[in-house]
């Protein structure tokens, strides 16, 4: 995510706090099948399971978009194994636009069950904490059923990278983060709920599927992820193994599209910027060019390409929205900008956050670096005149410090985020590529790629790919971007103690 302009707050909308659930209009039938005791007595109530677990977690969305309010009116199903590797009597789902915004949930259920299930909401009410009737079995899957209101809240300033993600501005919608997630399972911690971070993308999830219907008003163009089909004011969306789906909605929105090398690139502008949507459409036609090559093939169809009201850049999967503030002061030609730079970045996290996922709030220096880096060989590969201009504006233009391997929570604000994960993490990346040269770096880059592609990223497995081809000593670099420093392959090392063979 790329950030260059402050917004302005204008409204905090408070959570809606309950414990409990009824009524609701989602599908039901019979309550969940019981067991018979002795003389058949009923000793405890079996959920109704799935026949077959899915591949990834399937999310089903139908939305009715009331756009002039800014209300998402949501029903959703969640398909998923249990993710837990034993029974488990509780489930957990992270609600990110409960932070600020309304969200207003009316029901909760075992999707098949008449019954609806008593919840809580934790963690300033973005965490939603389901106790199941009867324990879900280690291999079993399940469908859970929610209906919900979300309002979209009004855009907030943010003094650096940061924010919310699904914001309402004067001239379009944009849902990020906006809909109930199943919270991560990991291994070495149980349920992954972390706490909101206000700088960076404090958000965690896995891969999944995503069907979404949105019946949008008349008049209201909708931008989404994935393959779209429409029929009338139905917008039908499906996309597969991705991160996040995401969409946008403008009754202003201009749209320009072409196709190059298979991809259908789509550009929704607002009236007055679509005479620079040719220019963002060839910076994302070259962008995934060239990133397709130093990587990987690009893991989808369609590229929406998507103004919005806020001032910064943002990915998600198969989808890059632009603030509307990147196109200050742009004249329309050259790539001595903001709206260039961050377009070649945010397509990069089509590589770096969706293809090769990472612990975004743990470790975000693993898809920023990456991308920053990959925003510069842009220039170096399409505008070799003005990479010099770039890393003087975004890179060296003051002295940056901290270590790249923080937290978000460990960084003070976001220029310390922004100093230590942008510019000290793309010179950490550049330092080794000058160490182990071009050809090295790029075959080791390419590897690493192809080895965590729909997995999470782990910086081990970046060095071994290095070390696969490369004898140098990355120890000082380490020990200077590196809280803590990495125990690095022996052949990185100059077989220090302690190195990994």
């Amino acid at each position: 995510m790329r950030r260059f302009l402050p917004l302005t707050v204008v409204l905090v909308l408070a959570a809606c706090v309950k414990t409990g659930a009824a009524g609701g209009i989602l599908p039901t039938s019979t309550p969940g099948p019981t067991r018979s005791g002795p003389s058949g007595q009923l000793v405890a109530p079996v959920l109704p399971v799935l026949d077959g677990a899915p591949q990834r977690p399937l999310y089903t969305l139908n939305v009715t978009l009331d756009y002039r309010n800014s209300a998402l009116v949501t029903q959703q199903r969640i398909e998923f194994k249990n993710p837990t590797g034993a029974d488990t009597k509780e489930l957990r789902f992270l609600i990110p636009p409960a932070r600020r915004g309304e969200i207003d949930i009316k029901d909760v259920r075992v999707f098949g069950s008449a019954n609806p299930l008593t919840y809580t909401l934790t963690q300033s009410n973005t965490v939603l904490v389901v106790p199941l009737p009867a324990p879900l079995g280690a291999r079993d899957a399940i469908a859970m059923a929610f209906e919900f209101t979300v309002k979209i809240p009004l855009q907030e300033q943010a003094a650096g990278i940061g924010g919310d993600d699904s914001s309402r501005g004067p001239s379009s919608l944009t849902a990020g983060h906006w809909y109930l997630m199943l919270a991560p399972w990991r291994s070495e911690g149980g349920w992954d709920t972390p706490a909101y971070a206000p700088i960076g993308d404090p958000y965690t999830g896995e891969l999944a599927d995503y069907i979404a219907n949105i019946l949008a008003p008349e008049g209201v163009i909708v931008a989404g992820a994935g393959d779209e089909t429409r029929e009338g004011r139905q917008w039908r969306y499906r996309l597969n193994n991705a991160r996040v789906f995401a969409f946008a909605a403008s009754d202003t929105f201009k749209i320009d599209q072409s196709n190059v090398d298979g991809v259908n690139f789509v550009m929704y502008s607002y009236p007055q910027h679509q005479k620079f949507a040719e220019d963002v459409l060839i910076t994302a036609e070259r962008s995934v060019k060239l990133y397709s090559e130093l990587y990987g093939p690009y893991p989808f169809k369609t590229l929406r390409i998507v103004e919005t009201g806020r001032a910064q850049g943002q990915e998600y999967s198969a989808f890059v929205g632009l603030g509307q503030a990147l196109f200050t002061g742009y004249s329309g030609s050259g790539a001595r900008h903001d709206i260039i730079a961050t377009t070649a970045h945010e397509v990069a996290h089509q590589w770096w956050f969706q293809a090769v996922g990472n612990d975004q709030i743990r470790q975000p220096w693993m898809d920023e670096s990456f991308a920053r880096m990959s925003e510069y060989r842009y220039y170096q590969r399409y505008y070799p005149a003005d990479a010099d201009w770039w890393m003087k504006y975004f890179i060296t233009y003051s002295e940056a410090k901290g270590a790249i391997d923080q937290s978000l929570y460990e960084y003070k604000d976001a220029r310390s985020y922004i100093d230590a994960v942008y510019r000290r993490g793309f010179q950490f990346l550049n330092d080794v590529r000058a160490k182990v040269g071009d050809a090295a770096y790029d075959s080791a880059v390419k590897a690493y790629f192809n080895q965590a592609q729909n997995a999470t990223a782990s910086r081990d497995a970046f060095f071994d790919a290095l070390a696969a081809r490369a004898t140098v000593d990355l120890t000082p670099l380490t020990r200077s971007y590196f809280a803590v420093p990495p125990a690095l392959p022996c052949k990185l090392s100059n077989n220090a103690a302690g190195c990994r063979r």
